[in-house]
Order: C-alpha cells, then structure tokens, then sequence
C-alpha cells in the first residue's frame, strides 16, 4: 500500500512534497551601504554563520538567505578595518530585512520590514 502511495505521488519525499506547497523558503536581506568601503556580509543564525556575500561602499544589494525560522544578526566585516555585529531579529521565510550600512558602521541597525 505504501509503494503504491508512493508511486502515485511521483515518489517523492515527505520534505520535497512539503516545499511543493508553495510557500517562501527563503529570507530576503536588503543591504544599503552608505559606507564608502567594501564589506563581507556573513549572517549569524542558530544553524551557524551563513555566507551572505560582499557589497561595495556606497551601494544596495538585495540578498538571499535560505533556511527556516531564524535568529539572525549579520557581522559587517569592513575591508581591511573592523568588524560589527547587528542586533538579533526573528525571520522566518517569507520575510524581508533591511540593514543600512551608516558611515559609521557601529551605527548599523537591522530591522524586518513590514
């Protein structure tokens, strides 16, 4: 009974079935760096870092992060210079979060648009 449930469906898995429904399996982290340096951009999330990617000084950059409901702060890692941490925000798929890089990076706040 259950090959034939199985074969019926494609034989498709239990999680590729559940991420057929459609739904937002990703976290979009819009990025202005009004910094004139280059940054690398890692989140800090309970599965550990997650490369995000680099952004020049004096730019916006929309960035993709995959995974569920998550802790996320993201390290700013100045070219060549310091590095910060934002605070935490709660994301889950689905969600949008602007980070504003201020000139002075120890400014940086990051926040969930609504």
């Amino acid at each position: 009974l259950l090959v034939t449930a199985l074969s019926a469906c494609g034989g498709r898995s239990s999680s590729s079935f559940a991420r057929g429904r459609g739904g937002p399996t990703s976290i979009q982290i819009y990025v202005d760096n009004q910094n004139f340096s280059d940054m690398t951009l890692p989140a800090l999330t309970n599965r550990g870092p997650q490369p995000l990617g680099r952004i020049g000084g004096s730019s916006q950059r929309t960035f993709t992060l995959d995974g569920g409901l998550d802790e996320i702060r993201i390290r700013i890692e100045v070219l060549a210079g310091d590095e910060y941490e934002t605070n935490p925000v709660n994301a889950a798929p689905g969600d949008r979060l602007e980070l504003t890089i201020e000139r002075n990076p120890r400014n940086t706040f990051l926040t969930r648009r609504r």
